[in-house]
């Protein structure tokens, strides 16, 4: 089954440890060549951070949220240090 982005887009993420709001999906995060969701841009707080829920966290795409395997997001700086390396250590690999 596959599903939209603007299925996704405002729909909450709870926490399955425990049920916590996260926040809600702002944007999807895909690989250069657009093929594959890599994370989900959570906005959350009364100014409406942002931070990233990496794609392996997400346990379930349910009809009225997100289901996340955990609480933890990424800052986004983090976020980028991550991918910076994960590509270069890939590239070394090619």
């Amino acid at each position: 089954m596959s599903k939209r982005a603007t299925d996704l887009i405002g729909k909450p993420i709870v926490s399955a440890d425990g049920g916590k709001k996260l926040g809600r999906v702002g944007d999807l995060l895909l690989d250069d060549g657009g093929q594959e969701v890599l994370g989900l841009v959570v906005r959350h707080g009364m100014f409406k951070r942002e931070d990233v829920l990496p794609a392996s966290a997400v346990q379930s795409l349910g009809p009225d949220a997100v289901v996340s395997r955990s609480n933890e997001l990424i800052d986004p700086s983090e976020w980028r240090q991550r991918r910076v390396a994960s590509e270069q250590v890939r590239g070394h690999h090619d």
